[in-house]
């Protein structure tokens, strides 16, 4: 079952769409199985998924039960997981969803899942605002997983090599203090993950190795030292289907190191029993 709302941010949606073809969508890595791990979801949990893109945990969650509600602003995302829920007749509703949108308006006001969790996807905007609704949408728990890292957002390898630098990520400590402010009691884990660059043509593996470097525009300088390492680190790649078709991929010669957060809380103010207090100052 889908319901789709409109009101998106085109930018980040034409990004996404983009890079449909070439997302995962199996919960295969360390990382997908340390946070499920994390979650350690209740046989009869309702669950969130904000950012949900392909499926790739609302789909081995909506096997093992559980009740999905699979959100993402990228309407290609969402059409492949709506294709692999009437596959197997999985019980995920998609909605196409941005944080700032109105959940209610789309059947996730106060206190309509177990819990709400965003993977991945909580990476700009307001912060704050953003952990609220998730507190206020999930009758018992709710998490987002944030870098630690300049990964995703850059590259410090490229930064490096065009003598640029980057600002630390401050997206942990912004919901650490969001929750305190809200009397929540959060519980954190890291995780380290090694993550392959996969492109369907070099100019998307080009536009998106330009989004690592940071704000435009480019100096003469920088603009020759980059066109430089794009030629000598994005490398074509065939790849054989199990029809014996060969695709034409583009991959980045090394995988990017990110830092990942795990942070959890009960939405009652009450302590999440499973892992360590911690905290960012």
């Amino acid at each position: 079952m889908s319901t789709h709302d409109n009101t998106i941010n085109r930018d980040s949606q034409a990004y996404w769409n983009k890079r449909t073809a070439t997302f995962t969508r199996d919960a295969t890595s360390d990382y997908e199985r340390w946070l499920l791990d994390l979650l350690a979801l209740e046989a009869d949990d309702e669950v969130l998924d904000m950012g949900c893109a392909t499926g790739t945990l609302a789909v081995p969650l909506a096997r093992a039960g559980h009740r999905i509600h699979g959100c993402d602003f990228a309407e290609a995302m969402l059409a492949i997981l709506d294709e692999r829920t009437a596959a197997e007749n999985l019980p995920i509703t998609s909605h196409l969803l941005a944080w700032e949108d109105d959940w209610e308006e789309a059947g996730l006001g106060e206190n309509s899942v177990d819990v709400a969790f965003a993977s991945r996807s909580l990476m700009s905007g307001d912060v704050p605002a953003c952990v609220r609704k998730l507190d206020a949408t999930a009758r018992s728990r709710a998490a987002v997983v944030v870098p630690d890292s300049l990964l995703p957002s850059r590259d410090p390898r490229l930064l490096t090599y065009l003598g640029r630098a980057a600002k630390h990520p401050r997206n942990a400590r912004k919901v650490l203090r969001a929750l305190h402010a809200m009397g929540r009691i959060p519980t954190c884990a890291t995780t380290r993950a090694f993550r392959p660059m996969r492109f369907s043509s070099f100019d998307e593996a080009r536009a998106d190795l330009r989004r690592l470097a940071g704000p435009e525009p480019f100096t003469a300088r920088e603009q020759r030292l980059f066109d430089a390492y794009a030629a000598q680190h994005v490398v074509r790649e065939d790849v054989t289907d199990l029809s014996g078709a060969t695709e034409e991929r583009w991959i980045l010669d090394y995988k990017l190191s990110v830092t990942w957060v795990f942070i959890g809380w009960r939405t009652d103010g009450s302590a999440w029993a499973s892992a360590a207090t911690a905290s960012f100052s």
